[in-house]
């Protein structure tokens, strides 16, 4: 991966697939100092194999062994990242 912008209170992140080099564009912004809201997205179509839900499951695994409250992503909740 590699870092696009950090600031304080964002962040704009690139993860590279290994396989075929395809980008997807991750952002963690900071509200109210305590909320942060993540979007994920591929720029390429609208079909990644659920690989944005994976890493998105595994950033709010990590956060909630550190303690956060990090919602698990599902098919039910949010099913265009099941495409």
């Amino acid at each position: 991966f590699s870092i696009i912008n950090a600031n304080a209170d964002y962040l704009y992140v690139q993860f590279e697939s290994m396989k075929h080099g395809f980008i997807d564009d991750v952002e963690f912004a900071v509200t109210n100092g305590q909320e942060v809201q993540v979007r994920s997205s591929s720029r390429i179509g609208n079909l990644d194999l659920g690989v944005n839900a994976k890493r998105l499951n595994w950033i709010s695994s990590q956060l909630r062994e550190k303690g956060w409250t990090a919602p698990v992503i599902t098919k039910e909740d949010y099913p265009d990242y099941f495409n």
